[in-house]
Formats: C-alpha cells, sequence, structure tokens
C-alpha cells in the first residue's frame, strides 16, 4: 500500500510543480509517465519500420515473380520438351518454385552479408517535443543470430510467394503448343 501512496504523492507534487511554476514552463511528471512518453517515441519508431519493411517485401516478392516470368518465357520450349519426355505438372512446379527460393536465399544471404556489416552502427536525434524541449533518441543497429534467422524465413516466405504464380502459370502450359 505503501508504494500505491508514494505514487499518488508523486503525481499530486508534479501537479503541484507544474501549476505553481509556469513561467519556466516546467512540466514534472513522475518516473512511470516518463518512461511510458519515451516507449510511445520507439512504437512509433517500430510502426514505421515495420511499414517500410513490408513495402519492401512486397517488392522483393514483385521483383522475384518478376525473374521468373522472365525465366518461363526463356524457357518454354524446355518446358514442353519436359513434359512430353514425361515430367508430370508437379515437377515442372517444383522446379520453378525451387529456383524462386534459391533466388530468393542468394539476395538474402546478400543482404544478410550488408547488414552483419552494419552491426553496431548508431545515430543520434533530438526529437521535438514542441515546447523547446526535446527527447535525445539514439538508434544502434543490432544484428544477431535471431534478427537474421528472422530475415532467412522472411526472405524464403517472399521468395516462395514471389514464385508461387509464376510457377503455376509455367505448369499449366500445354507441351504441343509450346513447341510451335
Amino acid at each position: 500500500m505503501l508504494k500505491a501512496r508514494d505514487a499518488d504523492a508523486a503525481k499530486q507534487l508534479a501537479k503541484d510543480l507544474t501549476k505553481r511554476f509556469k513561467k519556466s514552463a516546467v512540466q514534472a511528471q513522475t518516473e512511470l509517465e516518463y518512461f511510458a512518453k519515451l516507449s510511445e517515441t520507439s512504437r512509433q519508431f517500430l510502426v514505421a519500420i515495420v511499414f517500410v519493411a513490408v513495402v519492401m517485401a512486397v517488392g522483393g516478392a514483385f521483383g522475384v515473380m518478376n525473374t521468373m516470368f522472365a525465366a518461363i518465357a526463356q524457357r518454354t520450349k524446355d518446358i514442353g520438351v519436359l513434359r512430353i519426355i514425361g515430367y508430370r505438372r508437379e515437377q515442372i512446379l517444383v522446379s520453378f518454385l525451387l529456383e524462386s527460393l534459391l533466388i530468393a536465399a542468394v539476395g538474402g544471404a546478400l543482404g544478410a552479408i550488408a547488414g552483419y556489416q552494419a552491426d553496431g552502427l548508431s545515430a543520434t536525434s533530438i526529437i521535438s517535443s514542441g515546447q523547446g524541449g526535446g527527447k535525445f533518441v539514439v538508434l544502434r543497429l543490432v544484428v544477431d543470430a535471431d534478427i537474421l534467422a528472422a530475415a532467412a524465413l522472411f526472405t524464403l516466405a517472399m521468395g516462395g510467394v514471389g514464385g508461387l504464380v509464376p510457377a503455376l502459370s509455367a505448369m499449366r502450359l500445354r507441351p504441343l503448343e509450346l513447341l510451335r
């Protein structure tokens, strides 16, 4: 019960200080309120980072899709020959899907290497609170094993999504029409 009473007293003191010192623009607040406001800034950064990551993921999936459609367009006769000699549609699907996953894995590995080189870099800034003060923010890039594992799974998911539509279209091609 002592902690609740102390918290109430701290809130009351913060209100009194803010009321009494209006000329100097004192904004007294409890420690919990202060850290809650700081964590709100972190949440805003997280939302922005997730938005950028989603946009880049969609772009990456479309990049893989474009590459795979180009590969299929160049190999239509090869697909026709494979179908005529007995390859099933599912085997064609799997081959192109594996190729798209391989392309995504190579791109993801290159991105992970570049990201790992930037591990530990930091940027500092002051975010204005609009009342003459501000929050000092330090953004530090951390690339550890968990981040690399999540990136690898995300990369393979993008490769699978980006390669599925072209692989399905390659699977549906008719062999005799491809050889004309």
